[in-house]
């Protein structure tokens, strides 16, 4: 994983295997606290409590197929690099809540990446799937829901590569607006 958005994805993409149907997505970025937290929750089938303690050690899935169960151990060992946190909590049958922090400032902590293009990807590919996105600054909060803001930014239809670059670009121009920091 290159980047945080990489790792955000992965997290996402567990999620849509566990079957959600929503998933909300928080990120919040503070250089006065030096902090990145994230926090991604979901409505899909959960984890036993055996599970919960096993799921960010190398190699545990419960998916089939080779190079798999590596995804939750990098985002853990991550966060320890940049003295972070990892915590995950789950409902069997029920729900998933997965939060992590890094510090802002550690010189092993991974770029950002392109956010929005991870958002607005995994909102066009999984258009059965009701996510919720917040960002927030020390300036501003940005939180976008596409089923409630379709009309505001004419995304009514949203079946065309175009409407997916109309969606990147809206979800950019907001982050730059909450002067997200996309340098880093």
């Amino acid at each position: 994983m290159q980047t945080l958005a990489h790792h955000l994805l992965d997290v996402m993409v567990n999620s849509l295997e566990a079957g959600a149907t929503e998933i909300d997505v928080t990120i919040r970025e503070s250089i006065e606290k030096n902090v990145f937290r994230f926090l991604v929750e979901d409505d899909g089938c959960g984890m036993d409590k055996k599970l919960v303690k096993m799921a960010a050690e190398k190699g545990i899935t419960t998916k089939v197929g080779k190079d798999r169960g590596w995804g939750l151990y990098l985002l853990k060992t991550m966060t320890e690099e940049c003295e972070g946190t990892f915590q995950l909590s789950s409902h069997a049958g029920k729900s998933t809540r997965m939060e992590w922090t890094v510090k802002h400032d550690s010189d092993k902590r991974k770029p950002l990446g392109d956010i929005s293009g991870v958002i607005a990807d995994f909102i066009y590919a999984h258009k059965d799937i009701d996510v919720r996105f917040t960002y927030a600054t020390e300036e501003a909060t940005f939180s976008f829901f596409l089923p409630a803001m379709s009309y505001m930014y004419d995304l009514e239809k949203f079946e065309s590569s175009s409407d997916l670059k109309r969606l990147k670009r809206v979800l950019e121009k907001n982050l730059v607006r909450i002067n997200y920091n996309k340098a880093v």
